[in-house]
């Protein structure tokens, strides 16, 4: 978690930075691209709960964590390179969030980004099927993957 300083909002990195320090935060819905000088860390209070105990192995990151990740992953506007590092970290994340299907969202094009994702999740140990989205869902600009 981070805050943004300029805005006072808290949000989730969602990307590396680029050259110029810049990188994508992710707070609620919104998504804004910010530079590294205007974030600063936010260290988040554990979170409690009846039932819910203290795990000192990493219990209390795996439930920040399925708090955070969304059911979707938007790729639009990325190359190939930057896709496949965002892909794989978003379905490691929302696999250990125990999701059971998550939308991925690469845009209609050229094609190279869908195939690029579609050659990345053949080889995903963890994806038990994918296919492009239906009418109503995004269409071709969609991959829609369920998980074992």
């Amino acid at each position: 978690m981070v805050r943004v300083v300029s805005m006072g909002l808290k949000g989730t990195v969602n990307s590396l930075p680029d050259a110029k320090g810049n990188l994508f935060i992710q707070a609620g819905i919104i998504r804004s691209q910010v530079n590294i000088k205007d974030l600063e860390l936010v260290h988040e209070e554990t979170v409690t709960a009846p039932g819910l105990r203290h795990n000192p192995t990493g219990g209390g990151l795996k439930m920040a964590k399925s708090l955070s990740v969304s059911y979707e992953c938007n790729l639009i506007g990325k190359t190939v390179d930057e896709a496949l590092a965002i892909l794989d970290k978003y379905l490691d994340d929302a696999y250990l969030s125990h999701f059971t299907s998550v939308r991925i969202v690469h845009g209609k094009g050229t094609g190279t980004l869908r195939n690029a994702v579609s050659s990345f999740l053949k080889k995903c140990k963890y994806v038990k099927s994918y296919r492009a989205g239906e009418h109503g869902e995004g269409d071709a600009g969609v991959t829609i993957v369920e998980f074992k």
